[in-house]
């Protein structure tokens, strides 16, 4: 059986950065950096985003979550 280890979580925000020449939308990324694997909430880190969305000059597209993990076998 394998097993998984995640060994980093980090959040960013995508912000609408305009579009291409060909019609496609831009993003621009702001990282919350890491956070703590084994405090991780992502309700909290949503409040946290709702709480910083007005202070940024570009619209928040969406959130981003990235998880870092390592298969190993028993």
């Amino acid at each position: 059986m394998a097993i998984t280890s995640i060994s980093k979580v980090s959040v960013a925000l995508k912000l609408d950065n305009g579009t291409s020449d060909s019609g496609n939308t831009k993003t621009v990324s702001v990282s919350l950096g890491n956070l703590n694997k084994d405090a991780f909430d992502a309700d909290k880190v949503m409040s946290v985003v709702s709480l910083l969305k007005p202070c940024l000059s570009k619209t928040c597209l969406f959130t981003q979550k990235t998880e870092v993990s390592s298969l190993s076998l028993e």
